[in-house]
């Protein structure tokens, strides 16, 4: 077909057409509006030592310890995906998991390793009090694993966790990008909509 056949099928279902647009455009903001009401949470995780081991050989650069601080942070992210223990924070925190399913409770919370000492951890609350009980209760469960896994150590070379206040803001859309993207959107599904209504008949 050339560009006049298509035009004139679009044409023909312009009803159909337009109402995926205008459906687009409303899910679109609709969408905005109801996850504006969260807030966005970015917590760092510094990862130090307790101690330093004494040695008389030469370090390196300490390029072993550092090698272990990033084996471990890997570590930490790992277990910020984890559902057990995303389940322990949330109770620590008071926040209601029960409705939570294993999937999800694997996904709320977005760890990053940034360097091998340092850890972001992202993720979304109601509110900014929810928001500070998380991160709170975040650095105390990994602070609990870390030192659990410090028992059997002989030596004071552990690790230890630090953290700073994490940053708190309220989640926000651009009218502008998201009427672009309802529009792109809208306009790509009332096109194959009507393609394929046209198609069966």
């Amino acid at each position: 077909m050339d560009l006049k056949e298509y035009i004139q099928i679009i044409k023909y279902g312009r009803g159909l057409f337009l109402a995926i647009i205008v459906f687009a455009v409303v899910f679109g903001f609709s969408y905005a509006y109801i996850n504006s009401k969260f807030f966005e949470t970015s917590l760092n995780l510094n990862i130090t030592r307790i101690g330093s081991q004494q040695t008389p050989d030469f370090k390196y650069d300490d390029f072993y310890r550092l090698q272990a601080d990033e084996k471990f942070a890997e570590t930490v992210v790992e277990w910020l995906k984890s559902p057990r223990v995303v389940y322990d924070i949330y109770t620590e925190a008071g926040v209601s998991n029960k409705e939570l399913s294993i999937k999800r409770l694997s996904k709320a919370l977005r760890p990053e390793k940034l360097s091998s000492q340092i850890i972001e951890v992202n993720f979304a609350a109601s509110d900014e009090k929810t928001a500070q009980k998380i991160a709170k209760a975040i650095i105390k469960i990994v602070s609990e694993n870390t030192e659990n896994l410090n028992k059997d150590q002989k030596e004071n070379t552990w690790f230890q966790i630090i953290a700073k206040d994490p940053v708190i803001m309220k989640k926000t859309y651009e009218k502008e990008s998201v009427l672009a993207f309802s529009l792109l959107a809208g306009i790509f599904l009332g096109f194959w909509a009507v393609m394929i209504r046209h198609y069966l008949k």
